[in-house]
């Protein structure tokens, strides 16, 4: 918070400075305080413009163009930082996350090895080798990453990753472990504000895998620590899908309020959080128009993908709902980690049994008049055994694991 207060005095006073602190503080001015992404990019590309030899601006808009899901442009300047100085940690960096959001790991890979060789490595080089290592099942390559951390301050920061690769897996048990580790450490070195961020990222994951007492929980302990954007958020998200609609829509007014231009919260995060209101109210036609906001973003988020794949299962449109949990699943780098990546895969068999005639919304799941499928069975039938080899190690105790086998039995 002092940090945008800072920052708003100094775009007040930015006519005193000089050209190149001009482009900075409004850069910064519109990414940080506002949230305007286009606006900071549009500074972000003058300043390119007027100072080719500068890195900075090319680090930084790699950013936003990746949050904004253009990862070609992320790439595309990225690449051009590390042209201009192949020392630049940053442009290693937004080199590697963009190749790995675009699927290509091998050549995230090579540059992420190539940083290594410069001395030009991060935590966050070191976290996507890691990423790339659990795309591939390749547990080794996983471990030389944590051991790369170990001994290092870096040790608590590498039990996060660890937690989530732990829940996108379903073993919740081993990820709450080692999360609690992680925040503990966090707040011993001070720093309350990432524990906070972690304990709500928890309740999300919690809710989505079906554990409501749990998810609520997290979200109010959260809550009860800090109340700035992102917890809010968060906890808004979680509470939404634990099925607290009326806790979880005071909270998203607050931000909408307060963030009224912030252009990432209020195209797609906030709108995600409504429309999963929407569907606890079995209102899916409601929750579809809500999600179209995000659309312009493409995969960068997985969630809004999600809930659109569950509102078009909700509404009895299978075949829609299939292509959009097929998204996620032909993007996994987008978000290596996340949990919605192993539930696609349980969703997309739900919108095949529907379209097959089988499931809630049945047998509605198709347009008007089309006829049901007759291989949409057999295909949701491989859809789920996909979800259950890659949970194979599961907790079995997981309630949306439970209700698959449920759902699995009356496909035979």
């Amino acid at each position: 918070m002092q940090a945008s207060e800072y920052l708003k005095k100094a775009f007040d006073l930015k006519e005193r400075a000089s050209e190149r602190e001009k482009l900075y503080i409004s850069a910064h001015y519109y990414e940080m305080v506002t949230g305007q992404v286009d606006r900071a990019i549009e500074v972000y590309e003058s300043w390119k413009e007027t100072y080719p030899r500068d890195t900075t601006p090319r680090d930084n808009v790699a950013l936003r163009y990746s949050a904004s899901g253009d990862f070609e442009k992320a790439l595309a300047s990225a690449s051009e930082a590390l042209r201009l100085n192949p020392k630049d940690g940053f442009a290693y960096q937004n080199v590697v996350t963009a190749y790995e959001k675009l699927d290509r790991y091998d050549e995230a890979k090579a540059i992420a090895e190539q940083a290594l060789a410069q001395n030009a490595d991060s935590m966050g080089i070191h976290e996507s080798l890691y990423e790339i290592a659990f795309i591939r099942g390749d547990s080794a390559g996983m471990q030389r990453q944590i051991d790369w951390a170990a001994g290092k301050q870096m040790d608590m920061l590498m039990l996060f990753p660890q937690g989530m690769a732990d829940y996108a897996m379903g073993k919740v048990h081993r990820a709450r472990e080692t999360l609690a580790r992680a925040t503990a450490l966090a707040e011993q070195h001070d720093l309350k504000s990432l524990a906070t961020e972690v304990r709500a990222g928890m309740s999300v994951e919690e809710a989505a895998l079906g554990y409501i007492q749990e998810a609520r929980a997290g979200a109010e302990q959260a809550l009860a620590s800090s109340a700035d954007r992102d917890t809010k958020t968060s906890a808004a998200v979680a509470l939404a899908l634990a099925g607290d609609a009326s806790r979880a829509e005071k909270l998203v007014d607050e931000v909408a309020k307060d963030y009224p231009q912030d252009a990432l919260l209020n195209h797609l995060v906030l709108p995600t959080a409504r429309a999963i209101m929407e569907l606890q109210r079995k209102n899916p036609t409601r929750a579809l128009a809500l999600l179209e906001s995000a659309k312009p973003y493409g995969v960068s988020d997985f969630g809004s993908i999600y809930v659109r794949g569950a509102a078009y299962l909700e509404a009895g449109d299978g075949a829609s709902a299939a292509a959009e949990f097929q998204k996620i699943l032909d993007h996994r780098g987008v978000s290596p980690l996340d949990v919605a990546y192993a539930l696609a895969r349980l969703g997309l068999g739900r919108a095949l049994a529907l379209q097959g005639g089988v499931g809630a919304g049945a047998p509605a799941g198709r347009p008007q008049g089309a006829p049901l499928q007759p291989d949409a069975l057999a295909k949701a039938r491989t859809a789920y055994q996909d979800f259950f080899a890659l949970w194979k190690d599961a907790d079995p105790d997981i309630p949306i694991l439970k209700q698959a086998k449920e759902e699995y039995q009356k496909l035979k």
